[in-house]
């Protein structure tokens, strides 16, 4: 056992060396790394070692591993699944409800609304603005508007410059997007309504009012499914197991580089 722990320490303090190079040389996604045996040699470690950094930081999204002729460990960069898939298990253990996941977003949302609207750039403004043409596109379809919704909020979060909050917004999409609550016209073309007024807001720099109607918004959509998903808020929060492989990040990298 003492030699399983040990075994098992030296291959977290490989897996932060790899890591560390990766930084250090700002290494892009799909950037091969040293072979296994390469990596068995500089950081003087045995094989299993270096075998069990490298699984532990496929699970972590932060490289992946390529099969057949010349594959080997390649730079990845972790996806927001991952945050999902961590904390959607914390949550299943502690017996949360998806309202748990809901009180998180209007706590979150609004805060980012208005933190965006003192720091959104030309770029920003511009992506929000096509995000929301295209929910104006997609009015007559629940499914396509709920997806660009959140497209949308990802934006204002983006906008805003917090990255930490940037990374739970997404990573409670993830946890929502099993819902599968379907939305009336009606509340379709409200929801689009005040996400104008959210742009709005945050192109006149007006953090309050940014804040209120993104809290307005939020508000409108937990009365829908309290009046017709009541179950689904009572509904208990499953571990999202399934991640991604590849590089699924690019559109989230090119959106941080606005």
């Amino acid at each position: 056992m003492a030699k399983n722990t040990s075994t098992e320490r030296a291959a977290i303090r490989v897996a932060r060396n790899i890591v560390q190079d990766i930084q250090d040389r700002a290494l892009r996604p799909g950037t091969p790394l040293d072979p296994e045996y390469v990596m068995v040699e500089k950081l003087g470690v045995a094989r299993a070692t270096v075998r069990e950094a490298l699984r532990f930081l496929e699970l972590q999204g932060a490289l992946r591993i390529k099969a057949g002729p010349g594959g080997g460990p390649v730079v990845n960069v972790p996806h927001t699944d991952h945050l999902a898939s961590a904390i959607s298990l914390q949550l299943q253990f502690a017996n949360a409800s998806f309202q748990a996941v809901i009180d998180a977003r209007m706590s979150i949302y609004p805060v980012l609304a208005g933190e965006a609207a003192k720091t959104a750039t030309h770029q920003h403004i511009q992506a929000i603005q096509q995000s929301i043409a295209r929910m104006r596109a997609a009015v007559n379809d629940s499914d396509s508007l709920t997806h660009e919704t959140r497209q949308f909020h990802n934006l204002v979060a983006d906008a805003s410059g917090n990255m930490v909050l940037g990374f739970l917004v997404k990573a409670l999409h993830k946890m929502s997007e099993r819902a599968g609550i379907q939305y009336d016209l009606r509340q379709r073309k409200a929801s689009v309504e005040k996400a104008g007024r959210v742009l709005l807001a945050i192109e006149a720099g007006d953090a309050e009012n940014a804040r209120k109607v993104t809290e307005d918004m939020l508000a409108a959509a937990l009365r829908y499914w309290k009046k017709n998903a009541p179950d689904l808020l009572d509904s208990p929060v499953s571990w999202l197991a399934d991640l991604p492989r590849g590089n699924p990040l690019l559109p989230e990298l090119q959106a941080a580089q606005l």
